[in-house]
């Protein structure tokens, strides 16, 4: 007895084994982390005027809080963030502001967009540190001693604020944070080796041989293929999530059970092939959930197309749809939807700072 091919279910397993496969790469591409760091603070004039615009709206939000800035820096052997420290001479929390900057060619010219994290930090007498921020970060494992709550997308510094003020509440007596620059490197410089050490002893961080650098060892390395491949990795808001998850999931298989018979007895009463109206009419519906896909979630695309796509069909249509690879092609649309709609925000957030 033949069974037919299911196409997508090959690309699906092809996909995630070039993924599994991805490791040697990744180690070649690993970031050199220094032992120690090598930080310059930046004064105002060191800005480019596109960078202090940039800041100004975190300066204006913070300063309604009583925070303002102490110092901007970066550390030079590490990466290019800028990181601008904030703090309240009343409370025992520190604001940190950390600029990404990432070099996009758009419409042939290379231009400057920028992603931030905002985080409030408090250490204690016992020497943990509270950490709230709005966006999950890293791969490596996490210290016990610092305890860190995540927020995703959550843009306001006061509702940040609050949510660290009522964490910090019930974890003892906090540590008035440093508020000069040298004191504030000082503690930056001895939280990253007491950070590093704890990764090298856990194996996440290897150190190299010349004792001046770590990199990135396999165990995170793995872990950071798994996050990959799980679709909820990464933040999205539910209400919005669940109507899209719905329309994709239902459409593919209306279209099967319901859309394709109709038309292709359309098709055939008319003289026009039934099987090309079927299959029009089935990839109509799958360009749409992979369209809404990549447009609301806009990551994990592909295993998100997979989960509500095929999934669906495969339970509710009862059957494989053969050598057609249906999902693959609403991955890629999906995937085609979401780096258009990055593509716009770069521009957009470009022209902002230009």
């Amino acid at each position: 007895m033949r069974f037919p091919v299911d196409a997508d279910l090959v690309i699906f397993f092809y996909t995630v084994g070039k993924i599994f496969l991805s490791l040697p790469r990744l180690r070649r591409n690993a970031t050199r982390i220094p032992v120690r760091y090598q930080i310059e603070n930046l004064t105002g004039s060191s800005l480019t005027d596109a960078q202090a615009r940039y800041f100004a709206p975190y300066d204006n939000k913070l300063a309604a809080l009583n925070y303002l800035p102490v110092c901007t820096y970066r550390v030079d052997n590490c990466n290019s963030n800028l990181l601008r420290q904030y703090v309240n001479p009343v409370e025992a929390s520190r604001c940190v502001v950390l600029i990404h900057e990432l070099a996009l060619r758009i419409d042939g010219r290379r231009s400057i967009a920028n992603t931030c994290v905002m985080s409030f930090h408090t250490r204690f007498t016992d020497d943990r540190v509270l950490t709230t921020r709005n966006q999950k970060l890293s791969i490596l494992d996490r210290p016990p001693y610092h305890i860190v709550q995540e927020y995703p997308e959550l843009d306001d510094p006061a509702e940040l604020k609050r949510h660290h003020d009522a964490r910090a509440l019930g974890m003892g007596c906090p540590v008035a944070p440093a508020a000069d620059p040298a004191s504030i490197f000082k503690d930056v410089q001895s939280e990253h080796e007491r950070f590093s050490s704890y990764q090298v002893a856990n194996g996440t961080l290897r150190l190299l041989p010349d004792g001046k650098g770590y990199v990135t060892a396999d165990k995170a390395l793995w872990r950071g293929i798994r996050k990959h491949l799980n679709p909820f990795e990464h933040s999205f808001s539910v209400s919005r999530f669940l109507p899209v998850a719905f329309l994709a999931a239902v459409l593919p298989v209306f279209a099967v059970l319901h859309l394709a018979p109709a038309a292709s007895d359309a098709a055939r009463n008319i003289g026009f092939p039934p099987a090309v109206a079927a299959e029009a009419v089935i990839l109509a519906c799958y360009l749409v959930a992979g369209a809404l896909i990549g447009y609301v979630l806009e990551r994990k695309t592909f295993v998100w197309v997979f989960l509500l796509t095929y999934v669906s069909v495969r339970l509710f249509a009862g059957a494989s749809l053969g050598p057609v690879p249906y999902s693959a092609f609403a991955g890629s649309v999906a995937y085609s939807v979401a780096q258009a709609k990055k593509h716009r925000r770069a521009v957009l957030l470009t022209q902002n700072v230009a």
